[in-house]
């Protein structure tokens, strides 16, 4: 049995002491690619990068971090209530191909409410796993080079493909958490 450890780029900034103030250190490109390029040569399986309007893109720094690392994977969050599926699955397999198949997707199904509002997303907990399942049947698809049309309650594409699968086959890993009966429901 192989045990993968993973750490995580701190795009929100960092710190000694969670939770406070002290000894707080901003964003910067060269502390997030020397975490990155530690984390890599002591042998981490990757690191998550997390998303919240508190952090910069995880898209763009995994994209950053691809020519300054060597084997380190990039396990990229990312919230279904604010891209399409079509879109992340084209985002996902191009990262994929960029970095030799080091990417890795985290869903993000919920967060704080007043974050989401103030990403134009209005949709109750139930409603945002429904949506996130959602999501996935489509994502999962696509990236498996499947034609897709799908008429659902938050998600509807027609004819939708990529034209540029992922390196990774069938898929990238895609991971997904919660503890919710719904949660449960949405993750398969």
């Amino acid at each position: 049995m192989s045990l993968n450890m993973f750490w995580f780029l701190p795009t929100h900034g960092d710190g000694r002491y969670l939770g406070t103030e002290e000894g707080a250190r901003p964003v910067d490109y060269g502390y997030l690619q020397q975490i990155a390029q530690t984390a890599d040569r002591l042998g981490f399986t990757g690191v998550l990068i997390p998303t919240g309007r508190s952090c910069e893109d995880a898209w763009l720094v995994a994209a950053s971090m691809i020519p300054v690392t060597q084997r380190l994977k990039f396990l990229v969050a990312l919230r279904p209530s604010v891209v399409s599926p079509t879109v992340a699955a084209r985002q996902a397999a191009t990262l994929d191909r960029l970095s030799n198949g080091r990417a890795l997707f985290n869903l993000v199904t919920g967060s704080d409410p007043a974050e989401l509002a103030g990403d134009g997303v209005f949709l109750d907990h139930t409603e945002r796993y429904e949506a996130s399942a959602e999501f996935t049947h489509i994502w999962r698809k696509l990236m498996e080079g499947e034609t897709v049309t799908f008429n659902g309650k938050h998600q509807r594409v027609r004819d939708a493909k990529l034209l540029f699968p992922p390196l990774q086959q069938p898929r990238p890993p895609l991971y997904f958490g919660g503890s919710s009966e719904v949660a449960a429901g949405a993750g398969r």
